[in-house]
């Protein structure tokens, strides 16, 4: 798997050296602000088809800890994204695909005090998913060549691996939804 990531990094990077040597395609080079918080790394290639359509690849990698109250989720994802832009190419929609690869671990939490009790149960779940669904968002221009966008996911995903070590796996479906400030370059 990691031979094909890398084989991917190294055609996108051939795609930009040859559109920006014959200037014909636009791209757009960016990163996701909101994933700083899953402290994890995010980067996408936007590449325009025509006017008012375009397509996006992702990547994406978090590690987020709840806590007593949550465990620790770690994931990461590869989305592909198709967008079709309206009002003067400020608003979009369109479908995506994501692959995710996602861990959950959280252990039992006691907690103390005058009625001693535990919260939720003890967790070890791997899953590698696969969702589709819409994404929807606006983009604006916010200096010359550096354009923001708000977008958001709302999908379905199923598991098509789950490896759970306290055997007590869900039940492999799951709603799939994201939020993505996206700060971008354009190439």
């Amino acid at each position: 798997m990691r031979k094909f990531w890398v084989t991917l990094v190294f055609l996108l990077m051939a795609i930009i050296a040859y559109a920006q040597a014959n200037n014909k395609y636009k791209f757009e080079l960016k990163t996701n602000l909101l994933n700083l918080i899953a402290v994890g790394p995010s980067v996408a290639l936007e590449y325009k088809l025509k006017e008012n359509k375009s397509v996006m690849f992702s990547l994406a990698s978090g590690h987020i800890d709840y806590g007593d109250f949550g465990g620790i989720t770690r994931y990461k994802t590869a989305t592909f994204e198709f967008r079709h832009y309206f009002y003067d190419n400020i608003v979009f929609i369109g479908p995506y695909l994501k692959n995710i690869n996602k861990r959950v671990f959280w252990e039992q939490s006691f907690i103390s005090g005058s009625i001693p009790f535990t919260i939720g149960q003890n967790r070890d779940f791997a899953g590698y998913g696969l969702s589709a669904g819409a994404s929807f968002g606006i983009k604006f221009v916010l200096i010359s060549k550096f354009n923001v966008d708000i977008n958001s996911q709302l999908g379905y995903g199923r598991f098509y691996k789950m490896i759970d070590k306290y055997a007590n796996l869900p039940s492999g479906n799951y709603f799939d939804t994201r939020i993505g400030i996206w700060f971008g370059y354009v190439l």
